[in-house]
């Protein structure tokens, strides 16, 4: 199955009721919230390619890093903590960087088997995890695939991911209800087990105006599953002072709590 593209410059502009109805109760369901006790820190570079997650590494057995490109500083943060870094883009010829922990291969990663050289994500965690592992972390920026990943992702499998750092796009799709019933089916699996703790608005992209609601086109978005605390929506603000532009040059996004 292909991945949702979509030009940022379709449908940028929707004032349906319809649209609103539709972003707000996809959308709705990926509200920040805090896990009591929980601290967060900034892992990788400055700017694009970092991002904030809970400290919660105790027990983590593996990572799963999906979409490489040329930026590694995420894995090697991750890595320098002892944990193994499972790596896979289909877009390169080698790493940029290079680690003990890490394991690298030149595999697209998909929602079915459908495109030649690409696995599933079920398939990369059978090959490198032990079935009974249920304290693994996942970063996914794969430019637009995430969203048929995981709307054919089983909820058992992603409950396996103690944390998830994703970057999901084109979400002025949503005008769209073929691309709405896809991304709709992504968010719900997405948030079955876990909540979303932050939030962040990648600003390479654009605001779109979908149902009169303003909303970033491409989001950064960390969730930590249920289990892991007490949950509570957030009082923060979004961006944190542990945020920062992806691109220096313009403002961050605001995204005040992030509620619809």
């Amino acid at each position: 199955m292909p991945m949702l593209e979509y030009n940022i410059s379709e449908a940028v502009v929707d004032y349906k009721h319809s649209t609103r109805m539709s972003v707000a109760h996809i959308l709705g369901q990926l509200a920040p919230h805090d896990c009591a006790g929980m601290r967060k820190s900034r892992y990788g570079r400055l700017f694009d390619g970092g991002y904030v997650m809970a400290d919660d590494f105790d027990g983590v057995t593996a990572a799963y890093s999906l979409g490489i490109s040329h930026d590694v500083s995420w894995d090697l943060d991750i890595a320098n903590k002892g944990i193994k870094i499972f790596q896979y883009d289909h877009t390169i010829n080698q790493l940029p960087a290079h680690h003990p922990h890490f394991t690298w291969e030149k595999t697209g990663i998909g929602a079915d088997h459908s495109e030649p050289g690409f696995k599933t994500l079920a398939d990369i965690v059978a090959e490198n995890s032990q079935p009974g592992d249920r304290d693994l972390i996942l970063k996914c920026d794969v430019e637009g695939f995430e969203w048929p990943i995981l709307a054919n992702c089983s909820t058992a499998l992603l409950a396996r991911f103690r944390q998830i750092v994703i970057e999901v796009h084109a979400i002025n799709a949503l005008a769209d209800p073929r691309h709405a019933d896809l991304i709709g089916r992504a968010v719900t699996n997405l948030s079955t087990n876990h909540h979303v703790i932050h939030v962040h608005a990648n600003n390479y992209g654009a605001w779109a105006i979908l149902g009169s609601i303003p909303v970033p086109t491409v989001l950064e978005l960390t969730l930590l599953r249920k289990d892991r605390g007490s949950f509570q929506p957030t009082a923060s603000e979004y961006p944190t002072l542990l945020d920062m532009p992806n691109n220096p040059e313009r403002a961050d996004f605001p995204l005040g709590r992030f509620r619809f």
